[in-house]
C-alpha cells in the first residue's frame, strides 16, 4: 500500500479524481479515501505537526505496514527567498508551480534535521525543506537569513518522524509545490488545486514507479531467486558474494559495512532495485571491493561507504 498524506483537501481533490479513490466513512477524525485494487489510502491530515503526526500514526496502526508499503507526504509550500540569487531566484525569484523532492528536513522548533533516502530514480529537482509552527511569511528572522535555496511547510519534519515508527527511510518520500515565497494569505483552495493538477502527472508517474517495484521487489524469496538466476554465475561478481543464496551475501555485506538495521533494509532496498533495472551493482561492488574501501572499519566509515556506493549505483 502506498499511503499518501496530504494537509488540505485541495491537495488531496486532483489525487480522489485521478485515481478514483472511495472515500472510507468508517474514519470520523480523519477523511480517508482509498482505491484498493491500486493500493492506494490517502489521508487528509490538516495542517500543522501535531494533526499530521496523528493521522500517520492512525492510519499505519490501523492497516498496518510492511515491505510492500511507502508513505508519500505531498502538497504545497512556500519558498524562502535568500538573501542573494541562486541558482533557482535568479531572474525569478519565486519558483511558484514547480516540484521538488525533498532531500532534508530540518525542524525549526528543535532544530532537528532529517534524511529520507533517494533510493528511486526520478526526475524531481531536490531540494531542502524546514518544518515550522506557523505560516511562513517574510518577517519570520529565524529562516530569513540564509543563503541556501530552501522549502518550508508546516508538516514534513512531523510526517517523517511518526512514519519512521512504521516506515524505513527508504519507505518515505516527500514532494512538495511552490506556492507563494511568504504570502500565504494570498492562496486560495482553487490556486492549490490547480498547482497539484498542473503536477499530477508527474507524481503519477512517481507513484506508478513506486508501485512496480514495491510489488516486485518485496520478498526476499524472490529477490533471492532473481539473483541466482540472473547474476550468481556471471563473471562480474565479487569474489566475496560467490555464495549460497543472495539472503547470504547481503548478511556479509551488511557486516562488511556494520549496518545499523535502518541500513541494512536500505541496502535490500538498493540491491532490489538494482536487479530490477539491469543495473550492474555487482560490478560496483567489485571495484569498491579492489579499491579497499570494503571492508570497512567501524560503523562510521560504513555510512560513508553507503552514501558513496549509492552514489555509485545511482
Amino acid at each position: 500500500m502506498i499511503y499518501i498524506v496530504t494537509a488540505l483537501y485541495a491537495e488531496a481533490h486532483p489525487f480522489i479524481t485521478r485515481f478514483q479513490m472511495k472515500k472510507d466513512s468508517s474514519h470520523t477524525r480523519f477523511q480517508v479515501f482509498l482505491n484498493r485494487e491500486a493500493n492506494l489510502c490517502l489521508i487528509i491530515s490538516g495542517t500543522g505537526s501535531v494533526p499530521s503526526a496523528a493521522a500517520v500514526s492512525s492510519i499505519c496502526t490501523e492497516y498496518g505496514t510492511g515491505p510492500r508499503d511507502f508513505l508519500l507526504n505531498t502538497g504545497i509550500c512556500a519558498q524562502i527567498l535568500s538573501e542573494r540569487e541562486t541558482p533557482y531566484s535568479a531572474g525569478n525569484p519565486c519558483r511558484t508551480e514547480q516540484i521538488f523532492l525533498c532531500s532534508k528536513i530540518r525542524e525549526q522548533v528543535t532544530g532537528r534535521t532529517f534524511y529520507p533516502d533517494l533510493l528511486y530514480r526520478h526526475r524531481f529537482a531536490e531540494a531542502q525543506i524546514i518544518t515550522g509552527a506557523r505560516p511562513y511569511e517574510k518577517s519570520i528572522p529565524a529562516v530569513t537569513r540564509t543563503d541556501e535555496f530552501l522549502l518550508y511547510d508546516m508538516e514534513a519534519a512531523a510526517v517523517y518522524q511518526a512514519g519512521s515508527y512504521y516506515f524505513g527511510p527508504h519507505q518515505m518520500s516527500f514532494l512538495k509545490i511552490i506556492s507563494d515565497n511568504g504570502n500565504p494569505e494570498h492562496v486560495t483552495s482553487e490556486q492549490i488545486e490547480h498547482l497539484i493538477h498542473r503536477n499530477m502527472d508527474s507524481i503519477a508517474d512517481y507513484i506508478a514507479s513506486l508501485q512496480t517495484i514495491l510489488q516486485e521487489a518485496c520478498q526476499d524469496e524472490l529477490l533471492a531467486k532473481t539473483y541466482r538466476e540472473e547474476t550468481l554465475h556471471t563473471e562480474h561478481q565479487p569474489e566475496s558474494f560467490q555464495k549460497e543464496s543472495l539472503l547470504k551475501e547481503l548478511e556479509q555485506l551488511c557486516d562488511d559495512l556494520h549496518c545499523s538495521r535502518t541500513m541494512a533494509q536500505s541496502l535490500r532496498q538498493h540491491i532490489r532495485y538494482c536487479i530490477l533495472s539491469g543495473v550492474d551493482y555487482a560490478s560496483v561492488l567489485k571495484a569498491m571491493y579492489q579499491e579497499g574501501k570494503l571492508p570497512c572499519r567501524d560503523k562510521r566509515e560504513g555510512k560513508q561507504c553507503f552514501e558513496e556506493l549509492k552514489k555509485r549505483l545511482l
